[in-house]
């Protein structure tokens, strides 16, 4: 009977110690590595008085150290939960690289000189730009931003039109190919002078210059897409009794998708070179305007503000494509990552 007991008093605590609420989870040495740096960054910025007198260490000190704190709360979250473990296993050695980055930047500027302004700026200017010319960085995105999205839309519809009449018609094809070969790899940029004196208004032709980039890939890729759709599937739409405007929208197009959003993809990319470019046309907003303006007045830190921010719109955008292109192509969003 005492044996009985034993036995299952052991099963208890041993589905005890198995179930999810019982494990744990240890932060790594790694992740511990990483928090020190940040720690050290914190203190170093704090602590250390900075031989540039530029901007009060205070606020950038305790945003690294508030940084910190939220690493300790995410790790003794982490501590309960596998998933939460999991991704900040996966994040640590980029926190422990941009830890040491940011810590060798303070010191290197702020703390030491060693990299001498203007052409060097320490957090603190960074943060203290930020905070100044806060209204005008904004203004300036609002209009970068609205400027890309209306060349952009112009310049996708514009290709995928062109792709889908060059891929589906021998005629335009015909036409076309010589058209779309001999001006689509011609750069933006090289167009500047045409565009001065074609265009009434600068800022429409900025909107070209920004549609240029993005109606060549977009037109390239649509074209293969389209051509690419097996012959099959037409075969059977014709025999159901398909007609010519169901075999294009509801057979070619939807079978070209992949190849579209690939051209959609490349001519983000191509866009937001052909921005910065566009921008210098008399645009009097934007943040291509902003750093041409501001790396005039060798106001470094203001220029590598405006191209921190352009760096995140970039990656911003690119994120919500492939987040569309996956809700779009839920059977093929594991092939293509970003």
């Amino acid at each position: 009977m005492t044996a009985t007991i034993e036995a299952g008093a052991a099963t208890r605590r041993a589905a005890v110690a198995e179930s999810p609420a019982a494990r744990r989870y240890p932060p790594t040495i790694g992740f511990a590595l990483a928090w020190a740096v940040w720690a050290l960054t914190a203190a170093t910025t704090l602590v250390v008085p900075d031989r540039l007198h530029v901007a009060a260490p205070l606020v950038a000190g305790l945003l690294f150290l508030g940084w910190t704190v939220l690493l300790t709360g995410w790790a003794s979250y982490a501590y309960r939960s596998r998933e939460a473990t999991l991704r900040l296993r996966f994040w640590t050695p980029w926190i422990a690289t941009l830890g040491g980055w940011v810590l060798f930047w303070e010191f290197a500027t702020a703390k030491t000189g060693w990299l001498e302004p203007p052409y060097f700026a320490s957090p603190q200017q960074m943060l203290l730009v930020f905070y100044s010319d806060a209204g005008i960085l904004a203004s300036s995105t609002w209009h970068s931003l609205l400027l890309l999205a209306v060349g952009f839309v112009i310049g996708a519809v514009a290709g995928v039109s062109t792709g889908i009449a060059l891929g589906w018609s021998k005629l335009a094809a015909y036409w076309g190919n010589p058209i779309l070969q001999t001006a689509g790899p011609v750069p933006a940029a090289t167009l500047l002078p045409v565009i001065l004196v074609l265009f009434p208004t600068t800022y429409s032709g900025s909107v070209f210059m920004v549609a240029f980039g993005v109606w060549f890939p977009v037109a390239v890729l649509t074209r293969a897409g389209i051509a690419g759709v097996g012959r099959g599937y037409f075969d059977v739409a014709q025999t159901l009794g398909a007609s010519k405007n169901f075999l294009i929208w509801r057979v070619a197009v939807p079978g070209a998708l992949p190849s579209i959003f690939t051209g959609l993809f490349m001519g983000l990319g191509a866009s937001l070179a052909a921005l910065a470019v566009a921008e210098l046309l008399g645009v009097k907003d934007g943040l291509g305007w902003y750093i041409q303006w501001t790396k005039g007045w060798a106001a470094y830190p203001r220029m590598y503000a405006a191209i921190v921010i352009m760096v995140v719109v970039c990656r911003t955008l690119m994120l919500l494509l492939f987040r569309v292109r996956n809700r779009v192509l839920l059977w093929e969003k594991d092939l293509v990552r970003w």
